[in-house]
């Protein structure tokens, strides 16, 4: 009987990955087309398309779909769809110049919305090639099984509170009053704010091929350019201000948007409220420091400084400058990253929601020593949290924190480099933010001189990341649970 039930949840995993992988084919015929229309290589994208649409065919013929509820097997669904999909996605790059792991690499860095690349010369690539990291970064951003949602009506079948938790596991699990019609409004706005910024950018002076790319990059929070040298290329303020603008509007939750277009929930929103405090505080100092330090100017001193710390705390990695060899302005970005966006964003890192309720637990665990009266309950926007959620969010920062330190020393070991780029890698791919601290894979740099060994064990912290470390947990455990009961 059992034996039937994980063959039945085997089934469905690999019928609703199929599903997916035939929706995700058709978005290769788009930088085919590009190509074939302006006289480049096409045909790359052409095998990925007929690979991915074949393969998830027979995906949904094998697989037959049937109720699933229990977290470890949605947990399975969302990390397995996000890796299979990522699978095939590397195909165009692979039958362009890449190997396949180079290519794998450079996919998950795009879905994940990460940013880091093996290009060594980004100016090379076909407009087709650029368009498909944009896409890339277009989809991850909001995530692929949020998408999934929003387009496919049999997905009702599955818990879908539990199903969207799995991919934004950042949040308080709560339950959402009809899911699917708030995820589709939510997918709306996501896409509309692409649109808004890429019209922004061509306003300001930006090549429409150029608007559109960087549209999905900046509202995703992914940070892949069309130049080597990021939005820098372009050496004008008006540009930089919107990416900035529509970097934090990728940071905010998306929840929030359709919250205040229906007029449901005005309310402050504390988590958005200490983001921008963050931003702003971390800005000026920034500022303060460049101008005092580097005698940039004022005018230089606020473009770099608050373009940089916006950059790093939204997890996007675009770069105007080469902050490499300002001190304070590394470390202090470091630390920025981990810190990310808010809750139901396209931001990574550990995000404000966490920090607020770990902060305040820790105040509130003092008062309770102080006194033993003392209030020891821990509120977030009006509301007493349950132990179980301060419970969590100690867990998530412990586990978060643990993947951290092992893979800086694994990634020591891998790559025999330099303490600063073992590290700034790691922090890197986990808070999916992109560029690292050292002139290797720093703004100047890039991630193509590692092994594979390397490439696939950093493509590992992008998913972990990305997917708020647990899916990829709980699926690896589930799977060695599967195996002992053989």
């Amino acid at each position: 009987m059992e034996s039937h039930q994980h063959l039945q949840t085997l089934r469905s995993i690999v019928f609703i990955v199929g599903v997916f992988l035939l929706l995700f084919s058709l978005t290769m015929i788009i930088p085919a087309i590009t190509n074939k229309y302006l006289g480049y290589e096409w045909e790359n994208f052409l095998t990925g398309f007929m690979v991915t649409c074949v393969s998830g065919a027979t995906f949904v013929l094998l697989g037959k779909l049937s109720r699933l509820y229990r977290m470890p097997a949605i947990f399975t669904v969302t990390s397995c769809t996000w890796i299979v999909l990522s699978l095939f996605a590397a195909i165009p790059f692979y039958f362009s110049s890449l190997s396949y792991v180079d290519a794998l690499f450079e996919t998950i860095s795009g879905l994940t919305t990460t940013g880091a690349t093996v290009f060594d010369d980004v100016e090379k690539l076909s407009p087709g090639m650029l368009l498909w990291r944009a896409i890339l970064h277009g989809i991850g951003g909001f995530g692929i099984i949020t998408i999934g949602i929003a387009i496919f009506p049999m997905l009702k079948i599955l818990s879908l509170n539990n199903l969207l938790y799995s991919e934004y596991s950042d949040a308080t699990k709560r339950r959402l009053p009809n899911t699917r019609s708030v995820v589709v409004h939510v997918t709306v706005i996501y896409y509309s704010l692409i649109l808004l910024c890429i019209f922004s950018y061509y306003l300001a002076g930006m090549p429409l091929f150029d608007a559109i790319c960087h549209g999905m990059s900046a509202v995703s929070t992914g940070g892949f350019a069309n130049y080597n040298d990021s939005i820098g290329h372009y050496n004008n303020p008006l540009l930089e201000a919107i990416t900035i603008i529509f970097m934090i509007l990728g940071s905010l939750p998306f929840l929030s948007y359709f919250k205040i277009i229906r007029r449901l929930d005005i309310c402050h929103d504390e988590q958005v409220s200490y983001f921008v405090k963050i931003v702003i505080i971390a800005s000026l100092v920034a500022c303060f420091w460049l101008y005092k330090n580097i005698n940039l100017g004022i005018s230089l001193s606020f473009r770099y400084g608050t373009f940089t710390i916006t950059s790093f705390i939204t997890s996007t990695g675009y770069v105007i400058c080469n902050y490499v060899d300002w001190s304070f302005i590394s470390v202090l970005a470091f630390f920025l990253t981990f810190v990310g966006g808010c809750s139901g964003s396209a931001s990574g890192g550990i995000k404000i929601f966490r920090l607020i309720v770990f902060l305040r637990a820790i105040v509130s665990r003092f008062h309770l020593l102080l006194s033993s009266d003392a209030d020891n309950k821990v509120r977030f926007n009006g509301k007493t949290l349950a132990n179980d959620e301060v419970r969590s969010v100690f867990t998530f920062f412990a586990i978060y924190i643990l993947t951290f330190a092992v893979s800086s020393v694994v990634m020591s070991y891998l790559s025999n480099t330099d303490f600063i780029t073992s590290i700034s890698s790691v922090s890197a791919t986990l808070t999916n933010s992109g560029p690292g601290f050292s002139n290797l894979i720093g703004p100047s740099g890039n991630y193509s001189s590692f092994s594979n060994g390397v490439k696939l064990f950093l493509s590992f912290l992008m998913l972990l990341g990305r997917l708020e470390i647990l899916p990829i947990y709980f699926c690896i455990g589930n799977l060695l649970l599967l195996s002992k009961k053989k």
